[in-house]
């Protein structure tokens, strides 16, 4: 597979994906255990990085299909939600958690940042 080529705007946002990813993968391989100091280590960067992406976003959502922003926004506040009330001694909300952020993160990766690169200078 090519590697992708993404507008300049939207590199560091997606080395923070990468970021994310890997953390999603350390939690997904061992659900069971707290991963309470790691997921709070990286609450503050994730919370930039979406308010980094709403402000940078919101200027093109009139250009783009609204199901993509509806989807944009749902998984923003699930997953503050979740960070806001975290359960990480629960194996269940660890794989929640760490499957929702990784959903999202392959969504904005895979449909948002396509949809977007075209409307950014």
């Amino acid at each position: 597979m090519k590697p992708l080529k993404r507008h300049p705007d939207l590199v560091l946002l997606s080395r923070e994906h990468h970021h994310a990813l890997v953390l999603c993968l350390r939690i997904l391989r061992e659900p069971h255990i707290s991963h309470q100091a790691e997921i709070e280590a990286q609450i503050p960067e994730l919370l930039a990085h979406f308010l980094s992406e709403e402000r940078q976003f919101a200027p093109h959502w009139p250009q783009i299909d609204a199901a993509l922003k509806s989807r944009f926004e749902t998984d923003h506040a699930v997953l503050r939600k979740m960070m806001a009330e975290p359960k990480y001694d629960n194996a269940d909300w660890n794989i929640e958690f760490a499957q929702t952020l990784r959903a999202h993160a392959r969504f904005e990766e895979r449909e948002l940042f396509p949809a977007i690169e075209p409307f950014l200078n």
